[in-house]
């Protein structure tokens, strides 16, 4: 952490970071000019740098100053898990727009960890994963939603709700196939689609939304695309994403096949398991971010 002293005449502050300066929801108070305390960069949006205190509260980068970074831990220095796991890096730059602050990424860590703990530890016994990082890519996938319901719903029904991602209806962004509803219909027929469209639709009332025609695109608690129905059509066809061990499976072939052009580089599969350019690298450091909170925790 470094130490950091606000040079403003206030401060607000705040459970979260925000995008808006008129935003007055989420303050718990202010501090002084002069104040000093201990913090960290973890994220920066269209307002500037944030950083978070020990207690897990945010502050405005631009009423700051970085005074001492004798107590920081350096950019690229590795963390070394355990013997024959992945070295973690800290993110290679500040994560932009993350779905979930500290707290929230650890109450859903958790929650994963006492619902799915052990069976995340077996899966990857053999691998040079660990189950915390596991726990961070739900982060990063479906967690700004999952958090919101681990008080109310069963861990069963959570996993079933996990259904997202309607961009190629919403906004004609989705490259990968299916590009949208009508190009899945075409191929695989409106029997399929109909199912999963009322899969969608469930998730769609459980967020409190009316019903679409739409085939989404995620599926499971680490949104396996819908792109490999075309080499993986039971997942999809028998709802394999309601059971923690297939959505486990799935997301570990993905890792392993990384690693293979990635060895001993973690951000790189991380990176490449989410796609490539600039978003994916985003997505890479997001993940250790949460991963780095995670492990800190444990």
């Amino acid at each position: 952490m470094a130490q950091l002293k606000v040079i403003v005449n206030r401060l607000n502050k705040r459970k979260e970071p925000i995008t808006d300066f008129s935003d007055k929801q989420n303050i718990i108070g202010t501090v002084a000019r002069g104040y000093i305390f201990q913090g960290e960069n973890t994220v920066s949006n269209n307002l500037g740098q944030w950083y978070v205190d020990r207690d897990g509260y945010y502050y405005w980068g631009g009423g700051l100053s970085v005074i001492s970074l004798e107590n920081a831990a350096p950019p690229f220095l590795p963390q070394i898990t355990r013997d024959g796991k992945a070295v973690i890096l800290l993110p290679k730059s500040p994560p932009i727009d993350l779905p979930l602050n500290r707290s929230q990424c650890l109450e859903t860590a958790t929650w994963m960890d006492n619902n799915f703990g052990d069976k995340c530890e077996a899966a990857v016994e053999h691998t040079p994963f660990t189950k915390q990082l596991l726990y961070a890519i739900a982060c990063k996938e479906t967690a700004i939603y999952v958090y919101r319901w681990i008080n109310d719903h069963s861990p069963a029904e959570i996993l079933g709700r996990c259904v997202f991602d309607a961009s190629g209806d919403v906004n004609g962004t989705r490259m990968a196939f299916p590009k949208n509803t009508a190009e899945f219909i075409a191929k695989y027929g409106q029997a399929l689609a109909n199912e999963l469209i009322g899969e969608a639709n469930k998730t769609r009332a459980m967020r409190g939304w009316g019903p679409k025609q739409w085939v989404y695109a995620g599926y499971g608690i680490f949104q396996y695309d819908l792109q490999h129905i075309l080499t993986d059509e039971n997942f999809f066809r028998q709802k394999l994403w309601y059971n923690i061990d297939d959505c486990v499976d799935r997301v570990l072939k993905e890792l392993r096949d990384k690693w293979e052009n990635n060895v001993n580089d973690l951000f790189h599969t991380i990176k490449a398991y989410n796609g490539s350019g600039a978003k994916a690298e985003n997505y890479a450091n997001s993940v250790l971010q949460f991963l780095a909170w995670i492990n800190k925790r444990a």
